[in-house]
């Protein structure tokens, strides 16, 4: 838990990424990048030890985009675009602050409180 900041771009890319909240069902995560977030290809956020998607927040300077059949969790606050290719899952928010939230045959699902 805790904030991350990039002030550039930040990529899910080489691996999946673990969030383990340690059994504290209210641990808070934020994540802000300067530019853009992407996934690659089947990349996953896995969420343990009673970690939340609903307690998870991703502050995007521009643009994300989840790839073909990537499994995202969290609330994604973009200020320019959410592009989900086909198949890619969001368990979360999608939110624009001037643009487009563009769906592949993807789903989006709202997060357990």
């Amino acid at each position: 838990p805790g904030l991350y900041n990039s002030q550039t771009s930040l990529a899910i890319s080489s691996g999946d990424l673990t969030l383990d909240a340690n059994g504290d069902a209210n641990a808070v995560w934020v994540f802000q990048m300067g530019s853009t977030l992407t996934t690659t290809a089947g990349r996953k956020v896995i969420l343990i030890n009673s970690a939340k998607a609903n307690n998870i927040f991703w502050q995007v300077g521009t643009s994300a985009t989840f790839g073909t059949n990537s499994v995202f969790k969290g609330n994604v606050l973009a200020a320019v675009s959410i592009t989900m290719q086909t198949g890619a899952s969001l368990e979360g928010r999608a939110l624009t602050q001037s643009g487009a939230v563009s769906l592949d045959t993807s789903t989006v699902t709202k997060p357990a409180q």
